[in-house]
């Protein structure tokens, strides 16, 4: 294939692993557990998950889910911080409701209903779509964020590759390597505890799960 085709394919082979490598990282600093990656979010001291409303029903999300997320946000974080959502949990977001009396006023969804693009925010804040998140119901499937307070150590010279023709060359194959050296983890050894609450806070916010 090198050698048959009309084009390079080395910087081709370059561009693929620096995106599948950037998909693995976007996913460590979410899952990673910190042995021999990075740790992630949701496996951090610092996290502060928030529980459930009391008889609320599986696989569902309500406003008071995110009333209650940005809440726990520390304050000085809030101004930076970020939503991101599963896409399984759209459907729950564009109905979600305040009850009024009987009858309800959707949080989300615009004033002209579906003619209309989705705000795009909750509290002022973006909401992006993140494939990482847990899917919906399960902890992690909305995660409001400060990335600010995660710290990423990377070796200075970034991806190193390396080919060779030696390794496979009796089938006439050339390998290619490509290293990266990375680590990270959250700033904070464990949530913040304000000086006149108990109600611990953090940059790192998540729903409980929802079975």
């Amino acid at each position: 294939l090198l050698e048959d085709s009309p084009i390079s394919l080395e910087p081709l082979l370059g561009k693929l692993f620096a995106e599948e490598s950037s998909l693995m990282l976007d996913d460590s600093f979410v899952h990673g557990t910190g042995a021999g990656q990075p740790l992630g979010i949701l496996n951090s001291a610092c996290l502060v998950s928030s529980a459930k409303e009391t008889g609320q029903a599986a696989t569902t999300i309500v406003a008071e889910n995110i009333i209650n997320m940005w809440s726990r946000m520390w304050g000085p974080s809030k101004k930076r911080s970020v939503w991101f959502i599963n896409a399984d949990t759209i459907p729950q977001l564009m109905t979600m409701q305040i009850s009024v009396g009987t009858g309800g006023i959707p949080v989300y969804m615009p004033a002209n209903g579906l003619a209309g693009a989705p705000y795009g925010t909750m509290f002022g804040r973006p909401v992006i779509e993140f494939e990482f998140c847990s899917t919906l119901g399960t902890q992690g499937d909305v995660i409001l964020a400060d990335w600010s307070y995660y710290l990423i150590g990377q070796k200075r010279r970034g991806i190193q590759k390396a080919t060779s023709i030696h390794l496979r060359f009796d089938y006439d194959e050339t390998a290619f390597r490509y290293v990266m050296r990375i680590d990270g983890q959250p700033w904070l050894d464990s949530a913040i505890t304000p000086a006149v609450s108990t109600t611990t806070l953090s940059p790192f916010v998540v729903l409980d799960t929802r079975s």
